[in-house]
C-alpha cells in the first residue's frame, strides 16, 4: 500500500485542488490520497469560509480518502509552523509521499531547503541583517539565499513555493520519512476577481460567493450548493464585532505572550483596536514595516484562541474529519503501523489541549454564521466524521 499526503486548506474546497489531487495521485502512483486539512480557522487569521466537515466533504468526493485535522494551534501560525504541523501529523500517519503545489520544479527548491535546515552562519548573518533594515523575515531570507547561493531572484517569494519550501524543510527535519513531489502551480494565487478561463483562486472565490456571482465554472458541484446557503458561510462582519471586544478587554500582558506577540507589536494592536470598527481597519492601523498585516492577522487569531507558545511542538494525533469508506484498509493501516493515534472518536482525546482550542474555533466559526445549528457550542465533540460512499 502506497499512500500519498497533502496539506491543505480547501477555503472553499475549488477545481484547482480537484486537479490537484487527481495529479497527486499519478505523479506519486499511490492508492491512498491522505489529507490534513486546516479546521475551523486558517492560516490568514480568521474563521473558515464554511464548516470544516463540509469542506472535507467536498475533498473526499473529488479525490481524497481521508481528511484529518490540522490543530488550530498549527493553522494560525507563520508558514514554517503550518507546515510543521501537516509534515508532521503525515509523518506519524506513515505517508510514502508528500505532494504540494509549486511554481518552481521541486529540484531547483530542494537544495534551497536544504541550506535553511543547516542554516549556515553566512547565512543567518545575511538574513539578520535584512531584518536590521526592516525587511520582513521572508524577504530577508530570499535576498539572502539570492545572494548568497544564487537563487532565482523572486521565485521564493511567490506563494506556493515559499510553503513548498517550508514543506521540504519540516520533512528534511524529520529525517525525510516522505518522498517529494510538486504540481506546477498555474494561475494567480492571489487573484481577486475571477479568471475569464482556467482555475481561480479561492480568494476570488470567496469575494465572488459573498456578491452571489455564478461559480459553475470554477468549483464542483458539492462546493456550490454549500456556498448558495449564505446562512452557513462565515460572515466578516460577525467577526470583526467579536474581534474588536476581545481586544479591547484584553489585557496587554496577555497579548504580549501570544505566539506572534511580543517586541511592542501588543501595544500597537490594542491602540488600535480602540480606533477601529472592523478587522480591516484595526490591520490598517495597526500595520508597518516592522510588523506586516500577516503577523498582525494571525495575533488575531491567535488572541482570540489563546494560543500562547508551547513546550510539545509535535502533532500529537490526527483527528479524523472524514473519509470514504473504501479506505478502511487506510485507516487500519494508520492504527497498526503509525507514531501516532488516528483519533475518529472525539472522546478519546476530549481532555487535550489542542481539541479544546480547535472546539473554541468552531464555536466562533458558528458564531459569525446566521445558521443556529452551527451556532450551538461544542459540535466538536459530538459531531461525527463525514463518510463518503
Amino acid at each position: 500500500m502506497r499512500v500519498c499526503g497533502v496539506v491543505a486548506e480547501y477555503n472553499p474546497f475549488h477545481l484547482g485542488h480537484a486537479y490537484h489531487l487527481a495529479r497527486a495521485r499519478e505523479v506519486t502512483g499511490c492508492d491512498y490520497v491522505a489529507v490534513v486539512m486546516s479546521g475551523s480557522f486558517v492560516e490568514r487569521g480568521e474563521p473558515a469560509v464554511m464548516d470544516k466537515w463540509e469542506r472535507a466533504e467536498c475533498a473526499l468526493l473529488h479525490g481524497a480518502d481521508l481528511v484529518v485535522e490540522l490543530p488550530a494551534r498549527f493553522a494560525v501560525r507563520s508558514a514554517d509552523w503550518f507546515a510543521r504541523g501537516g509534515v508532521g501529523i503525515l509523518s506519524g500517519m506513515g505517508a510514502d509521499a508528500l505532494c504540494f503545489g509549486c511554481e518552481s520544479p521541486v529540484d531547483t527548491l530542494l537544495p534551497l531547503a536544504k541550506i535553511l535546515c543547516d542554516e549556515p552562519a553566512e547565512l543567518r548573518a545575511a538574513i539578520r541583517q535584512g531584518l536590521d533594515r526592516g525587511e520582513t523575515l521572508a524577504r530577508a531570507r530570499s535576498e539572502a539565499l539570492c545572494r548568497l547561493y544564487g537563487a532565482e531572484e523572486g521565485a521564493l517569494s511567490l506563494p506556493n513555493n515559499a510553503l513548498a519550501m517550508e514543506y521540504m524543510r519540516a520533512n528534511l527535519l524529520m529525517g525525510e520519512p516522505m518522498e517529494i513531489y510538486g504540481v506546477p502551480r498555474a494561475g494567480d494565487y492571489h487573484a481577486e476577481e475571477l479568471p475569464g478561463e482556467g482555475f481561480a483562486s479561492a480568494t476570488a472565490i470567496r469575494s465572488a460567493a459573498m456578491r452571489g456571482e455564478d461559480l459553475s465554472a470554477f468549483v464542483p458541484e458539492a462546493t456550490l450548493e454549500k456556498l448558495r446557503d449564505r446562512n452557513r458561510l462565515y460572515d466578516p462582519r460577525r467577526f470583526d464585532d467579536l474581534l474588536i471586544y476581545a481586544l479591547r478587554t484584553m489585557e496587554l500582558e496577555r497579548l504580549a505572550h501570544l505566539c506572534d506577540g511580543g517586541e511592542g507589536v501588543e501595544n500597537r494592536l490594542i491602540r488600535a483596536a480602540r480606533e477601529a470598527g472592523s478587522r480591516e481597519a484595526l490591520l490598517t492601523l495597526a500595520k508597518c514595516k516592522r510588523y506586516t498585516w500577516a503577523r498582525l492577522s494571525r495575533l488575531c487569531a491567535q488572541a482570540m484562541l489563546g494560543l500562547t507558545p508551547r513546550a510539545d511542538e509535535a502533532p500529537r494525533y490526527a483527528r479524523v474529519l472524514g473519509f470514504r469508506r473504501s479506505a478502511s484498509p487506510l485507516m487500519r493501516r494508520i492504527r497498526e503501523k503509525g507514531t501516532i493515534p488516528l483519533c475518529a472518536d472525539p472522546s478519546a482525546i476530549k481532555d487535550d489541549g489542542d481539541l479544546r482550542m480547535d472546539a473554541l474555533a468552531t464555536d466562533i466559526f458558528g458564531l459569525c454564521t446566521g445558521d443556529e445549528a452551527l451556532r450551538a457550542s461544542g459540535r466538536d465533540f459530538r459531531r461525527k466524521p463525514v463518510i463518503v460512499p
